[in-house]
Order: structure tokens, then C-alpha cells, then sequence
């Protein structure tokens, strides 16, 4: 055997840097050094800084990564039998977000307390709510049921996480309440009831925020009409650093001869959020990882909120609620309509056709293969690129119809779909109103379906009270899509 040790930091910086890390050998073993935080469904660790390691002789390889805005470091060792080796590892940024106004956050986070705040300056992440209460009380081992009074742990100025999380994951789907004063909890929990609107709708009773995990899962629509979402995982855990999950789990399944394949599941989560922004709906985007469930480290998949100089946890929160924001998993993406920014309404008071100056920057570590602007949910403006890391462009269009606007980039992966999505920007003119009847049909088809599944399940509820209770809600989530259809 041989002794490894390892020093990370940042560029021009003396002290080390947590940072996330894999080592393996030519066989595909992968090796954890005691003392730091092991996470295996992703083969990595985290460190504060520095470790040691025992090694096998032969090759070794290392990869060091800190987020989203540093360069990852790859490298390669041959290990002798015997002796020390000392490996010093320079992490230098290619962007920095938080200078330009920009803070990090991942809605969904399944890791234990006592690992976060290594696990948060590892990964730079801003924001990061921890999921504490998942169902009916289900705790991770190292939580509390008894909430202390201040549930933010503030790391540092930047670097902030939350301890009181709740998940509803049932047959409906998931939706994850936010920012919570104490849990969500009903006398009798099953899989169908209470419809997890009820969870929703008590959460915005008491000034929280939820957000509908995937907009796949099958209450979601019901959600969404009935006013209980405040906002939607479009970057969500089946998209995965080495894969994706190509399913919808128990939710709708898609038609893969539509949308076949990785980008295909992508595409669809899209389509769905859209459908929602064609009826009307300004609900914002989000991102979340699952990691300590899936194959994610913290962070992953992330949003970006804009708040200038104004970083606090509250403000992040808010900024996310008013769609100031991006979500990624890679690329950063800049984009405004005559310079406002995502989540900001355009008007034309006259009426009149908008003309209406574009801007997109996109930038990564890795090679863009397009930008892509979509407006009313179609594709207006592609641009291609030729292996270019950063690109930038500036046109002109005039927008004659009410309705939204977005900028989506793609990164080129071999094992991903890796990409970044902005919130609309939303476009009035004069008083017209924007709606398209076949989202409206979609999604009250989507109901009718829900309905007759529930009303075919002779064992999904207890009594006739509570199938009323839950049954009562998908029919008004039917009227309020057929209502919309037929104006």
C-alpha cells in the first residue's frame, strides 16, 4: 500500500476548500478515506480540504469538483507500493454568480444535519432546505421531532441551510412545502388521502411555500388549479450527473414514440410546464437533486436567483416565488427582454405589436451545442454553435401577442441531458388575454383520467367520505380546465 494525501485550494488562496471528490483505480474501484463524508450511490466523498488515503498499487485517477462555477480538476496517479505521495489540487473559478448577483439553491435535499455544512461549501451552494419530515414523520437518524426556534444555519454570509423541510410523496405524486413553522400533519395519512391539494392548500394557510416536485405526477394538475403551487421542478432528480432516469415513476407516463429517449423525458417536462404557462398560470421554475435518495451529489440540479447585493435566506425565497431565476445543472444563462430579466411583465398599453430587444448569454465549462428561445411554446430563435463554451446574442422581434418568453441552453453530454432554463418573462398587450384552448383540454382530459382511475379502485379509500373528499377536488380541477376551454 501506499499513503495519499491531498490538499485542495482555491487559486492564490492559502487555506483549503471543501470540495467533492472520487478516486478510483484501473478496475473501477472506487476509495473513501475515513474522516470524510462518504456518498456511494455517486462514488464520491466530501472533504474539508485535505485527507489521506491508503492506495493499491497501480494507476489511480482523481477528480476534485466544487459546484457548478469552478473548473473540475482530473487527474491521473501511478501508484508504487511503499511510498508517500502529496498531491496539492488548485480549483480555479470560471464564473462567479454571486458577484454578479446571483445565489444558488437545491429544493431537494435528503442529506442529515450534522453532514450540511461541509456538504453546502463543497458544493457552493447558497440555499439549501433540508427535507426533515417526509410523509407522516419519517426523520432522517440524526433529526429532531422537537423544531428549535431558529431553524436557519447560517454557515457564512452566502452559505445558508434550512432544517425544517416536508415532502408529501404519495400515489398523487410529490410536493414539497417550504420554509415550514412546524410540520403538516393530518389524523389519517394513506396513499390517495388526503389528495395532497389538502397539504397545499394548509401550507398557504399558514404563509408557506410549496412546490410541485415534477409536474408528471398525477395530482399535479389538480394542483395547479386549484391555486396550491407556488412553484415547479422542471430541472427535477430523474436527471441524474450519470443518467437519466428515463421513466415517470408512478406518475403520467409520457408517449416515448413522442418523446423518446433522455432529451425526450426533458422535452416532456417542459411541454407540461409549458401547457400550464399557455392557460395563463405565471408559475416559476425550479431544481432539485435528491441527493442522500438518488444518484445526485448536493446541488446538482440548481437554481439561480437573482438578488443583487441583497443575499439573505428570506430574500432568496422571495426572489424565487417573483421567478427572478434560472435552473441548471451546468450551464449559466443570461437573458433579457429589453433588459428586464426572468420573472419581470412587459406592457404594451396602447396594444400595439412590442418591438422588443433579445439578449442570451450562455456560458459553461464545458462545449454548448444550442440556445434556444421559445415564446408561447414554440421555438422562435435557435442558435447553433461550434463547440463554444460562451457565446452571446443581441436581435429584434416584434411581439404582437400576450404570452411568455424563456431561454433554454443545451449542453453537449455523452451521459446527461445537461442544460439550463430561465421563468418566463411575461408580455402584455393592450387587453388581451393569452390562452390556448388545447393546454386546457389537455389538462382537463389529464383530470377526467385521474377521476375515473380513482372512481375504478373500489380499495383506495376507507370510507365514501373520504373518496367524496378527494374525488370532490379532481371535478373541480375538470370544471376549471373545461371552463378555460370553452372561453
Amino acid at each position: 500500500m501506499a499513503l495519499l494525501k491531498v490538499y485542495i485550494r482555491e487559486f492564490e488562496k492559502t487555506r483549503v476548500t471543501p470540495a467533492r471528490v472520487q478516486i478510483w483505480n484501473e478496475k473501477g474501484k472506487y476509495f473513501y478515506p475515513d474522516g470524510c463524508i462518504h456518498y456511494e450511490k455517486d462514488s464520491h466523498f466530501v472533504t474539508n480540504g485535505n485527507f489521506e488515503i491508503q492506495m493499491p498499487s497501480g494507476k489511480a485517477f482523481i477528480n476534485v469538483e466544487k459546484g457548478k462555477e469552478y473548473f473540475p480538476i482530473i487527474g491521473e496517479l501511478n501508484i508504487q507500493k511503499g511510498q508517500d505521495y502529496h498531491v496539492d489540487c488548485e480549483l480555479n473559478r470560471w464564473i462567479n454568480m454571486a458577484e454578479l448577483g446571483w445565489y444558488s439553491g437545491d429544493l431537494h435535499i435528503h442529506r442529515q444535519i450534522s453532514e450540511m455544512e461541509n456538504l453546502i461549501l463543497a458544493e457552493d451552494l447558497n440555499v439549501a432546505p433540508i427535507i426533515t419530515v417526509w410523509n407522516n414523520w419519517k426523520y432522517s437518524n440524526d433529526d429532531i421531532r422537537i423544531v428549535p426556534k431558529d431553524k436557519i444555519v447560517r454557515v457564512d454570509k452566502t452559505h445558508q441551510f434550512s432544517i425544517l423541510t416536508q415532502e408529501d410523496e404519495r400515489k398523487g405524486g410529490a410536493i414539497i412545502l417550504l420554509n415550514l413553522e412546524s410540520p403538516i400533519e393530518f389524523d389519517f395519512v394513506s396513499d390517495w388521502h388526503p389528495a395532497g391539494f389538502e397539504y397545499c392548500q394548509l401550507a398557504h394557510e399558514n404563509g408557506f411555500l410549496v412546490d410541485q416536485e415534477k409536474p408528471f405526477w398525477w395530482e399535479a394538475p389538480v394542483n395547479v388549479a386549484l391555486g396550491g403551487i407556488d412553484t415547479i421542478g422542471i430541472i427535477n432528480n430523474h436527471i441524474q450527473r450519470q443518467g437519466v432516469m428515463d421513466n415517470e415513476a408512478w406518475g403520467k407516463p409520457r408517449d416515448k414514440d413522442r418523446y423518446p429517449g433522455y432529451r425526450g423525458f426533458v422535452d416532456n417536462v417542459l411541454d407540461l410546464y409549458y401547457h400550464y404557462l399557455n392557460l395563463g398560470f405565471k408559475i416559476p421554475i425550479s431544481a432539485g437533486s435528491a441527493s442522500g435518495v438518488l444518484n445526485n451529489p448536493v446541488g446538482f440540479n440548481r437554481l439561480y436567483v437573482y438578488l443583487g447585493e441583497d443575499f439573505s435566506y428570506k430574500n432568496w425565497f422571495l426572489g424565487m416565488k417573483a421567478g427572478r431565476s434560472f435552473a441548471t445543472n451546468g450551464p449559466m444563462l443570461f437573458f433579457s427582454v429589453n433588459d428586464k430579466k426572468p420573472g419581470s411583465f412587459i406592457l404594451s398599453t396602447n396594444g400595439k405589436p412590442l418591438r422588443s430587444k433579445i439578449s442570451v448569454n450562455a456560458e459553461s465549462v464545458n462545449p454548448i451545442d444550442n440556445v434556444q428561445i421559445v415564446y408561447n411554446g414554440e421555438i422562435i430563435k435557435e442558435f447553433g454553435t461550434n463547440n463554444q463554451r460562451k457565446l452571446s446574442y443581441e436581435f429584434d422581434i416584434e411581439i404582437a401577442e400576450t404570452g411568455w418568453i424563456i431561454a433554454r441552453v443545451f449542453e453537449k453530454s455523452d451521459k446527461t441531458v445537461k442544460f439550463a432554463h430561465t421563468s418566463p418573462i411575461y408580455i402584455q398587450i393592450g387587453h388581451k388575454r393569452f390562452l390556448r384552448k388545447e393546454s386546457a383540454l389537455f389538462y382537463a382530459n389529464w383530470c377526467k383520467e385521474l377521476l375515473s382511475m380513482s372512481k375504478a379502485d373500489k380499495e383506495r379509500y376507507a370510507t365514501i367520505i373520504q373518496r367524496e373528499e378527494v374525488e370532490s377536488l379532481y371535478r373541480r380541477a375538470i370544471n376549471f380546465y373545461e371552463n378555460l376551454a370553452n372561453q
